[in-house]
């Protein structure tokens, strides 16, 4: 079922589940307890907190701009995706941002990120998102928090190389198109030609 609502959402199991990921980002926020001999954050993440939070966001259907561009890859294989909605408006964000707090200045958190193959999943939460406000920023900021201070993740991210490009109706309804340079391997704007225009 996709949660029309943000929290509370009528139902006490998403509320608890939504309320705790944001009692658990604002701990994970704090930059270690003071008078404490192990940080609050690495005891959670001790128990796998990470690996939770990954296969969360992994279960669920990729932001709706993604999926836009997974329907036609799908309309082409008749494939189908068994992903799961979000079970209330903001859930993939408060995911995103408890990632983003696990790994701030911790490189064990962050190495984790990459071992458990999470750097692209993060990455795919860069973008805006109807049903997540707030899901592009807390994206930036998870991605910047993999990002500090560790040379194995940047360099992952570095090495990353743009495939193709989706269709976008609203891009194409201006008359542009995306195309990738085959040069720079960078993505540009370019003019459809009038023969696909009347098409």
């Amino acid at each position: 079922m996709r949660g029309k609502s943000g929290l509370p959402s009528g139902f006490t199991g998403v509320d608890v589940l939504g309320y705790s990921l944001t009692i658990l980002r604002d701990i994970c926020a704090q930059d270690g307890m003071r008078g404490n001999t192990k940080d609050v954050v690495d005891v959670l993440l001790s128990y796998g907190l990470i690996e939770f939070l990954l296969s969360l966001l992994g279960a669920l259907e990729p932001p709706a701009i993604i999926r836009k561009g997974l329907k036609q890859i799908e309309n082409q294989d008749n494939a189908s995706c068994c992903s799961k909605p979000c079970p209330y408006k903001g859930f993939r964000r408060d995911i995103v941002a408890l990632i983003g707090n696990c790994v701030y200045r911790r490189k064990h958190a962050q190495d984790e990120i990459r071992d458990r193959n999470g750097i692209l999943l993060l990455l795919q939460q860069c973008v805006p998102d109807e049903d997540n406000p707030f899901l592009r920023e807390w994206g930036l900021w998870s991605v910047r928090n993999m990002l500090w201070g560790n040379d194995e993740n940047q360099k992952l991210v570095a090495e990353l190389e743009i495939q193709g490009s989706a269709d976008v109706p609203e891009i194409n309804a201006l008359g542009l198109q995306v195309e990738v340079d085959q040069r720079t391997r960078r993505p540009k704007l370019v003019n459809i030609p009038s023969c696909e225009k009347s098409l």
